[in-house]
This record gives C-alpha cells, structure tokens and sequence, in this order.
C-alpha cells in the first residue's frame, strides 16, 4: 500500500485530514455499536466542529430522537437557506428547484427510518448544493482538492461525502450514524 496523500500542506489541518482519513475505515470497519460512536463522534467532532457530536449518539431514546429531530430541522433549515442565497443564472433556476426537493426526499427518508436508501440521497444532496456553491468545478476529478485548498474542513466533508457514495450498502445503524455525521456538519457551517 502506497503513502497516503494529503491535500493539504499546513501542519494543522495536514493533521485534521490525517485523522479523518484515518477515523473513516475504523467507523465502517466495525460493528461494535460503542466503538461506532466513539469514531463517529470524533469524525463529526473534525468535519462540524468539536464537541456537540455527542448529545445526538448518547443518551436515552426519548432525548436522542429530540435532539436528532431538532438537528435534522436545523439541517433542513440551513440547507434551504445556502440554496435560497445561490446565485445562479435563470437557466440553473432548475438546480435550486432540483436541489430542495432532493433535501425533502432525504428527510422524508431519514423520518421514515429508511437509512440505508438516505445515505446515496443525502451523498446526492450534497452534490448539487457542490454544484450550485461552485458550479462546474464540483464535476471536476479535482474538486475535492480544490475545496480543500478552500476551505479544508469543507473538503472533509467533501472527502467523506465521497466516501459514503463509494461504499457498499451499509446496516441500519452503521448507515444511521454516517448521516447523523453528515447532517451535523451541514449544519453546522
């Protein structure tokens, strides 16, 4: 196996990226649920900031569907939101269209407990907020090194997106956790 290679060159988020690529295969590679969480909560703690993660994989039922309800409804918001203040040309009027009703099929998805199908959704969600965020370049085979040089917590997320759309399908609880990882970092930028 050759050296990995990193998009980034400042120390800092060279480390940030290491540890994502490095959290990512221990998260799917597991099917202990604590270990799950442990690896999911760090993953959400680098790509949407650290240490709110938690309060959405650890507690009772009744808490934990509250703060998942309320973390996806925030999620909805910020995505329509960052879709309503796209500039795009008349033309791309069908992006924007396209893109919210792409975000309504996932969280119907997503309350209707279906994670498995929701994880390709939410990975073409986040495509066409890439498209509209920055055109062309999100269908570029570059694009996850140019969102890095960005903004490298956004090419994280870009990276993982990635990784969710290459992976096989994956359990309910495994595929539950990856978009709870997902919708945090949307939300939280």
């Amino acid at each position: 196996m050759g050296a990995p290679v990193y998009a980034v060159d400042d120390p800092a988020d060279l480390d940030v990226e290491k540890a994502a690529f490095e959290l990512f295969p221990l998260l799917v590679g597991t099917d202990n649920s604590v270990l799950r969480r442990e690896y999911g909560s760090a993953l959400a703690d680098i790509i949407g900031g650290p240490g709110a993660f938690r309060k959405y994989v650890v507690g009772n039922t009744g808490d934990l569907a509250l703060c998942r309800a309320r973390l996806l409804e925030r999620f909805r918001d910020n995505v329509r939101l960052l879709v309503a203040k796209t500039w795009v040309d008349g033309k791309d009027e069908v992006g924007k269209s396209e893109a919210l009703a792409l975000l309504d099929s996932f969280v119907g998805m997503v309350d209707a407990g279906d994670y498995p199908n929701a994880v390709p959704a939410f990975a073409g969600l986040a495509r066409a907020v890439a498209s509209l965020l920055f055109g062309d370049e999100a269908d570029d085979p570059l694009f996850i090194d140019y969102v890095f040089r960005i903004d490298p917590r956004l090419g994280i997320f870009y990276w993982y997106v990635d990784r969710l759309r290459e992976q096989e399908r994956a359990d309910p609880e495994l595929a539950m956790l990856e978009l709870l990882i997902g919708v945090y970092a949307l939300a939280s930028f």
